[in-house]
């Protein structure tokens, strides 16, 4: 083991002793303050997977579907879209105002969704159900978002 001598023990005190420097060097203080931050994980960007939504059934009121007996007394148009692993239902009704759009998003990730079609937006519930109110006629798009999953209906026309 190496022991110091006296001789080196007394020029560390002397150097102690007759140091009249103020502050540590800028870059010393730097050095040590950089060691004592915490290192916060960059945040991840989040990529939100888009799913075009297919039309499967397209059922207008008062007109029998392919297996059917007779006609249906809904006055509803439902149409199934799938889109990937999720399917949406949607029916839709002619009010006085316009037309009434009611949903449903079948599969997983879809509680509490924003959906929006056009101008109009909502949240689905906890069953992930939704609707909308006096939509005037036309042609719109309607976008349901949940989680890092992103519904699209193209091209949804009320008429």
């Amino acid at each position: 083991m190496n022991s110091m001598s006296e001789r080196q023990i007394n020029q560390i005190i002397n150097l102690l002793q007759t140091d009249d420097s103020a502050d540590a060097p800028p870059d010393a203080i730097r050095w040590a303050k950089n060691l004592f931050l915490t290192r916060v994980a960059a945040p991840k960007k989040s990529i939100v997977q888009r799913v075009l939504a297919v039309l499967q059934m397209d059922l207008s009121p008062n007109k029998a579907a392919f297996g059917e007996r007779s006609a249906s007394a809904s006055q509803a148009r439902q149409m199934l879209f799938q889109a990937g692993e999720n399917a949406l239902d949607i029916r839709i009704a002619e009010t006085e105002k316009g037309f009434s759009l009611h949903g449903q998003i079948l599969g997983e990730s879809f509680a509490n969704a924003k959906v929006q079609i056009g101008e109009f937006e909502t949240t689905a519930n906890e069953t992930c159900e939704f609707k909308f109110a006096e939509i005037p006629n036309g042609k719109y798009n309607l976008i349901a978002r949940g989680g890092e999953k992103e519904i699209v209906v193209e091209d949804l026309e009320l008429n």
